[in-house]
């Protein structure tokens, strides 16, 4: 249980409590005020017993049946309390300007809930935004329950080896195992990956959340993928170092058959391919620039590197970390996660998004010079299990030494 979580639930809880004093008091005159307070007891009540098994749930394997209709759920009926609080706050300010200042009312607050001439209260206002609220952030619940949308990038690369022409790369990231993907999730999205018939499988990290045993529950779901011809590799998240074992989590993926590669190169058999796997660095900032105190990423240390003349190079990073020194070396390919597509999108533009006010890299591939940058929405959420607009998503990246036709590829 992290400082981090236990800050952001109490604040939930006292927002709940405000939540709570607000209908007692003001509900007195809705058509069945009983039902509807008792509903939101009883409703509240299995939210405090959710919150108090939050403890024994990180310990556990998560089950489909307490994930989907107990724990998450209330995280996010939780959650829709707190946005529904700071709009209201908002609205309130609002209502007592426009009745002070034009209305010219000095009467102070309570005159806020009696509209003259028949006109809507603020109070009727900021009931209907809980409604709208909790409406909005269970759609996203919804939203984050549903399979994966597919995003398929074509990539020409003039020179590019003739045994890699058409090589098919799978883009997965951000799983979250144990508070973001239950089990029965876990086995659809690598299903659905399989499904695709990619030659090669590549995790960008957050593979769990806070506990390194639960990688041990990926054996079934990893067989899956046990059919793809190059094999499956990943790095560590910042979820993954969190867990504070991120040596054990990475030998029990290796011994399933998920490489985990830890600031080095590998060498993909019979192919002129190096995958240069960089751990993440485990910080919580969101942004991506590296720890000022940090030496700059030093591609020729890494062992593996450099690669043999004629290789392609893909270098996996939970983060975009080493990309300047990346792009620099001239490297073809740069594959991320991390951002979850800002996991809360504009529905007219995926690119404005939550990350946009941390990062210049949010979702989406961009073209550096002589290298590309994908960054993957993502197949789960942290910390508050929705989106809004920014899809789970797996990459199915397709190479070759041919001019394509450019295939949803964000930019």
């Amino acid at each position: 249980m992290t400082t981090f979580r236990l800050i952001l639930w109490s604040v939930m809880g006292l927002g709940q409590i405000i939540s709570w004093y607000i209908w007692q008091r003001r509900l007195k005159n809705i058509f069945f005020r009983s039902l509807v307070k008792t509903v939101y007891l009883l409703i509240n009540l299995v939210t405090v017993v959710a919150l108090a098994q939050i403890f024994v749930l990180e310990l556990i394997p998560p089950d489909h049946v307490l994930w989907t209709y107990f724990y998450r759920p209330a995280l996010t009926w939780q959650f829709g309390h707190l946005m529904w609080l700071v709009l209201s706050f908002f609205i309130w300010i609002t209502a007592l300007f426009w009745r002070r200042w034009v209305y010219r009312s000095h009467r102070g607050l309570p005159r806020l809930f009696r509209a003259p001439r028949g006109g809507v209260t603020a109070f009727q206002v900021i009931c209907l935004a809980w409604f709208l609220t909790l409406g909005t952030v269970f759609y996203g619940y919804g939203v984050q329950l549903r399979p994966a949308e597919v995003r398929r990038i074509n990539l020409s690369y003039p020179g590019l080896p003739e045994s890699l022409e058409g090589l098919t790369i799978a883009h997965l990231s951000d799983f979250h195992y144990g508070l973001g993907t239950d089990q029965i999730e876990l086995e659809q999205r690598l299903a659905q990956t399989a499904a695709l018939s990619p030659d090669l499988v590549i995790v960008t990290g957050d593979m769990l959340d806070t506990n390194a045993a639960l990688a041990r529950d990926w054996r079934e779901p990893l067989k899956r993928l046990s059919g793809v011809p190059l094999g499956v590799y990943g790095v560590l998240g910042n979820h993954d170092i969190f867990t504070l074992r991120p040596q054990e989590e990475a030998r029990i993926f290796d011994n399933l058959g998920l490489n985990i590669l830890r600031n080095r190169a590998a060498q993909i058999r019979d192919k002129p391919l190096t995958l240069v796997g960089i751990d993440d660095q485990g910080t919580r900032s969101l942004f991506f620039k590296a720890d000022p105190q940090a030496e700059p990423l030093n591609f020729s240390a890494i062992p593996g590197l450099p690669a043999p003349a004629g290789n392609f190079v893909i270098v996996i990073s939970h983060r975009p970390r080493g990309l300047p020194e990346a792009v620099s070396a001239g490297v073809p390919l740069f594959l991320a996660g991390h951002t979850h597509g800002g996991q809360i999108q504009t529905p007219w533009n995926s690119r404005w998004n939550m990350m946009t006010l941390a990062s210049e890299y949010t979702e989406g591939v961009y073209y550096l010079n002589s290298t590309v940058l994908i960054i993957s929405n993502g197949l789960s959420a942290a910390g508050l299990p929705f989106r809004l607009w920014a899809w789970p998503e797996i990459g199915l990246i397709t190479l070759s030494g041919r001019p394509v036709i450019p295939e949803n590829n964000g930019q």
